[in-house]
């Protein structure tokens, strides 16, 4: 029996990501390969080509819809938070230090792998970071202290990720309170 093709496009195109995503999530990025996309989701390879002409555009793709979703995560804790102060980088620390699922969890660790492997990806998140990422007025201490606690949140949240510097639950609403109390 002939399968129906799909006539959207765009929702195609966002069923291969997700699973893409799904492989990422349950066999690290060394287990995405184009042919379990192609097995998993009953596409031909042409058709999954004509959307991710080849695996790193996949994986491009995946780390492009995981920088807008952080970025986009960032910007609704911005418009939350009608306090003084450095907001911005409060909004980082709340992104970056929130509990996240198991699923957001083997996702990131794929993607931090991706990081340290791939010179590219590397720089195009450090583009992300530096240039798309909300900033706060450099304000009296040239930026030193929004700078320090962004940091400060990159390293738990890499901590967490790569399980060291094991805390409690406590310990770490503990730091994240003490990052967001130098941002007032």
């Amino acid at each position: 029996m002939a399968r129906s093709r799909n006539k959207d496009p765009q929702a195609l195109r966002q069923s291969l990501l997700e699973f893409a995503t799904h492989l990422i999530i349950t066999q690290g990025l060394h287990g995405l390969t184009m042919d379990k996309v192609v097995k998993g989701t009953g596409i031909s390879k042409g058709g999954l080509q004509y959307h991710f002409p080849t695996r790193q555009a996949l994986v491009d793709a995946v780390f492009d819809t995981t920088m807008q979703q952080f970025l986009a995560e960032v910007e609704a804790e911005m418009a939350a938070d009608t306090r003084p102060g450095l907001r911005a980088t409060r909004a980082y620390i709340r992104a970056c230090c929130r509990e996240m699922s198991e699923q957001e969890v083997a996702l990131n660790q794929g993607i931090m792998a991706a990081l340290f492997a791939d010179p590219v990806l590397r720089e195009r998140w450090a583009d992300f970071i530096n240039t798309r990422m909300p900033a706060d007025d450099k304000g009296s201490d040239d930026g030193t202290t929004a700078l320090f606690c962004r940091m400060a949140a990159d390293g738990l949240c890499y901590a967490s990720l790569c399980n060291v510097h094991p805390m409690t639950a406590t310990q770490r609403e503990t730091l994240v309170q003490r990052l967001l109390a130098l941002t007032e």
